[in-house]
C-alpha cells in the first residue's frame, strides 16, 4: 500500500476498533477476539506512523497516533515534588540520558512518575526546533540492562521549595558539586543531604515512628504466643519495619 491507502487502511482499523469496543461492553465480543482486534489495530498504526516518519507534513492525527505509540519510562521520582513547574505551567526543563551517549537512541519516549497520579508525568520537551511530547531514549537493555540515569537540568532551588509534600515523596537527595580545575576529576563533592525518610515524612502527619514500631512488635508478640509465627520470624520482621521506616521515600535499588 502507498501512503494514502494506509491512511486508509487505519482509518478502516480504528473504525472497526471503536466497533469491537463497543460489541465487547455489551458482552457479544469475547475478550480474546477483542484482543486480536486491538492487536492488529496497533500494527496498522506503527506501519502508518512509520510511513509518514521522515516527511516534513505529516496530518495532525498522525502525529497524535505517532504520541500515542510512544513508550513510557517509569521514573523514580515525583513530578509534584521536584518538577512542579512543568505540571502547573507546562514550563519546559532540559532533559539527557546519562548513558549511551555514543549511539543514538532507538525509542521515543514519556515520562511518568512514581506517584499515583495520571498527572505525574513530563511530556514536553525541549526541541531544536520547537517543543516536543516525547523525549528520545535508549532501551534500558541496550545500555548495561541496569537503571537507566536521565539528567534534569535548570530546576534549580526553586523548585525544590515550591515542591509540596504530594503523595508523601519528600525531597530527594541533595549533592553538593564544585567546580574545581585543581581536583583531578575538575570538581570535588563537598556535601551529601540525603532525601526525606518515610518516618519523617509519617511524622508530618501525625504518625509517630515509635509508637508505630510498638503497635507493629505487640501484633508480632501476640502471633508469637498463638503459635502463628516463630519467634525469629517475628524478630525478622519488626527488624525489617523499623529498617524500612528509616529508609528514603523513594525506590532503592
Amino acid at each position: 500500500l502507498d501512503s494514502s491507502g494506509k491512511l486508509e487502511a487505519w482509518h478502516d482499523a480504528k473504525e472497526i476498533k471503536e466497533a469491537a469496543q463497543s460489541m465487547f461492553n455489551i458482552g457479544i465480543l469475547e475478550l480474546e477476539d477483542k484482543a486480536k482486534v486491538e492487536s492488529l489495530y496497533w500494527e496498522i498504526s506503527q506501519a502508518v506512523v512509520r510511513d509518514f516518519g521522515d516527511r516534513t507534513m505529516v496530518p495532525e492525527e498522525i502525529r497524535q497516533l505517532d504520541e500515542n505509540l510512544s513508550d513510557q519510562y517509569l521514573c523514580n521520582f515525583s513530578v509534584f515534588q521536584s518538577l512542579i513547574d512543568h505540571w502547573a505551567l507546562k514550563q519546559l526543563f532540559p532533559i539527557v540520558p546519562l548513558q549511551g551517549l555514543e549511539r543514538p537512541p532507538e525509542r521515543d519516549a514519556r515520562l511518568v512518575d512514581i506517584t499515583c497520579d495520571s498527572d505525574g508525568q513530563v511530556d514536553h520537551f525541549i526541541d531544536p526546533e520547537a517543543q516536543r511530547d516525547t523525549l528520545p531514549l535508549h532501551l534500558p537493555t541496550s545500555v548495561g540492562g541496569g537503571p537507566y540515569h536521565l539528567g534534569f537540568f535548570l530546576m534549580g532551588a526553586y523548585q525544590d521549595i515550591m515542591g509540596d509534600m504530594h503523595n508523601l515523596f519528600g525531597r530527594v537527595n541533595e549533592v553538593h558539586v564544585f567546580l574545581d580545575p585543581d581536583e583531578e576529576n575538575g570538581y570535588y563533592i563537598e556535601e551529601v543531604i540525603e532525601g526525606t525518610s518515610i518516618a519523617s515524612v509519617l511524622d508530618m502527619v501525625q504518625y509517630d515512628e515509635k509508637a508505630l514500631v510498638r503497635s507493629v512488635k505487640k501484633q508480632i508478640d501476640s502471633a508469637i504466643q498463638d503459635d502463628r509465627l516463630k519467634p525469629s520470624e517475628g524478630m525478622r520482621l519488626l527488624a525489617e519495619y523499623s529498617n524500612g521506616l528509616r529508609d528514603q521515600t523513594y525506590l532503592s535499588f
